[in-house]
C-alpha cells in the first residue's frame, strides 16, 4: 500500500471496523494465551485480549469483569472506543498487536486492508459493515437496541426469539446462551432500550428490517398473547413479500398449531440425549449466514498458517506419543526492540516420552534372549561366566 493510504488508515478510529474485522479479532485474541511477552517496555503481558486491555489503558477492576463476556475482545474494543480519547485508532491496534508479539494478527488485519475489508466505507450516507448496510447519522430513532446505543450504529441480527413468557426459562438459559456462545446475534424483546412510544412499533423494525430469521417457541401459551399474534403474522408475511424462509418454528412441547402456521416444518426439542445434540447442530445449520457471520470463530479463513499453543488444560495433561509441542519464537522487528527474548512460564515444561525404537534384528536378539533364560531355568542351568586363562 502506498504511503498516503497507510496513514489514512492509521489514522481511522476503530469505531470504522467492520463485522468481519471484529470477528477475526474475536477469533485470535478471545484464546487465553499461556505464555506471556516481555513488552518494549520491558513489562511482562499477555498475548490475547489482556495484553490489549492492558495496553489500551483499561485499568484492572474493569479488566477483570471483561472475563465474563463471551467476545472479550469485542468488549475490549467496545470499552476503548467509548473513551473517546484519540487513541483508539487502526495504527494503535497494530502497534500493540506488535508489542503483544501477535503477528499472526497484525498481519491478517493488513490482508483485509488490501482487500478493502478492513473499514466500513459509507455509500450515500450508508455504510457497510460485513456485507449489511447500516444507516448512519445522529437519528435516535434508529436505535432501538442496547447494541445500537452501544457501538452506535444499528445492528442485525441472525434471529428474534417470539416466546410465551412461560418458556423463558428454556428461551434465557438454554437457546439465548447456547447460541450466543457460538457467536450468533440473538435478540429478544428485553433487549430494547427503554423508552420507545410503543414496543410494537420498535419490534416491528426489528423483525422486518434488521433480522434475518424469526424464531417461533411453539408450547400450549404461545398463541395466548395478542402481542406475539401480532409479530408472528408480519414476520409471516414480510417473509412472503421478500420469498425468504423468514420463520424459524420450534415445537417445545407439542401443541395444536392455529391453520396460518400448521403447514411449517418445526424443529422438535427433546431431552433425550440422543436427539438434543441433533437439535442445537440442525439450530446453528438454519441460523448460518454468510452475509451476516458470526461474532467469533474456531479459526482463521485468514492466517495461512495455523498455530496450536499449549493451554492450561494441556499443561498437566500427559503428552501424546507422536507429539512434542515447542515454544513458539517471536519475529524480530526493525520498527521495535526489546522482543529479544521470551519469557518461558516453567509450567509449560517440555515432556518427553522415550521413543527409542528397536531394528528389527536387536528386537529378535532381545527376545530370544528372554525366552533363552527361561529354557535354561526350566532345565536348572545356570550361566557360566568365561574366564580367560593365561598361556
Amino acid at each position: 500500500m502506498s504511503m498516503t493510504v497507510d496513514t489514512d488508515l492509521g489514522r481511522s478510529p476503530l469505531s470504522r471496523l467492520t463485522n468481519e474485522s471484529r470477528n477475526l479479532l474475536s477469533s485470535l485474541l478471545n484464546t487465553k494465551k499461556i505464555l506471556p511477552c516481555i513488552c518494549p517496555d520491558q513489562i511482562k503481558r499477555h498475548r490475547d485480549w489482556r495484553g490489549v486491555a492492558s495496553l489500551a489503558n483499561i485499568s484492572s477492576e474493569i479488566a477483570a469483569n471483561i472475563k465474563e463476556y463471551n467476545d472479550k475482545t469485542g468488549r475490549v474494543l467496545d470499552l476503548w472506543i467509548q473513551r473517546s480519547d484519540g487513541t483508539s485508532t487502526v495504527a494503535k491496534l497494530l502497534e500493540i498487536l506488535q508489542w503483544i508479539d501477535r503477528y499472526d494478527v497484525h498481519d491478517d488485519l493488513l490482508e483485509l486492508a488490501r482487500n478493502n475489508q478492513l473499514l466500513a466505507q459509507p455509500v450515500n450516507g450508508v455504510q457497510i459493515h460485513g456485507g449489511v448496510p447500516h444507516v448512519t447519522g445522529d437519528n435516535e430513532e434508529d436505535l432501538i437496541t442496547f447494541e445500537d446505543k452501544q457501538f452506535g450504529t444499528p445492528q442485525h441480527y441472525h434471529a428474534f426469539v417470539l416466546y410465551a413468557e412461560e418458556d423463558s426459562n428454556f428461551v434465557k438459559n438454554e437457546l439465548l446462551r447456547r447460541m450466543r456462545n457460538e457467536g450468533f446475534r440473538m435478540c429478544i424483546e428485553e433487549d430494547l432500550l427503554p423508552g420507545h412510544n410503543t414496543r410494537f412499533a420498535a419490534v416491528a423494525r426489528l423483525l422486518t428490517e434488521r433480522c434475518r430469521k424469526i424464531i417461533l417457541i411453539f408450547s400450549p401459551d404461545f398463541h395466548g398473547s395478542t402481542a406475539i399474534r401480532f409479530y408472528t403474522n408480519l414476520a409471516q408475511a414480510d417473509g412472503i413479500v421478500k420469498r425468504e424462509l423468514k420463520l424459524l418454528p420450534i415445537e417445545l412441547v407439542p401443541t395444536v398449531l392455529p391453520a396460518n402456521l400448521r403447514h411449517y416444518f418445526c424443529l422438535k426439542y427433546s431431552t433425550e440425549l440422543s436427539n438434543i445434540c441433533n437439535f442445537w447442530v440442525k439450530l446453528q445449520m438454519s441460523l448460518e449466514s454468510k452475509e451476516l457471520p458470526r461474532l467469533h470463530s474456531t479459526s482463521s479463513a485468514h492466517s495461512a498458517i495455523n498455530i496450536t499453543e499449549i493451554t492450561e488444560r494441556a499443561i498437566d495433561a500427559p503428552p501424546s506419543k507422536d507429539y512434542l509441542a515447542l515454544p513458539s519464537v517471536p519475529r524480530t522487528s526493525s520498527s521495535l526492540t526489546g522482543l529479544d527474548s521470551i519469557n518461558i512460564d516453567y509450567r509449560s515444561r517440555i515432556q518427553m516420552h522415550d521413543t527409542k525404537s528397536l531394528s528389527p534384528s536387536s528386537e529378535k536378539k532381545k527376545k530370544n534372549g528372554y525366552f533363552t533364560n527361561i529354557f535354561n531355568k526350566l532345565k536348572g542351568k545356570k550361566h557360566k561366566k568365561a574366564i580367560m586363562l593365561p598361556n
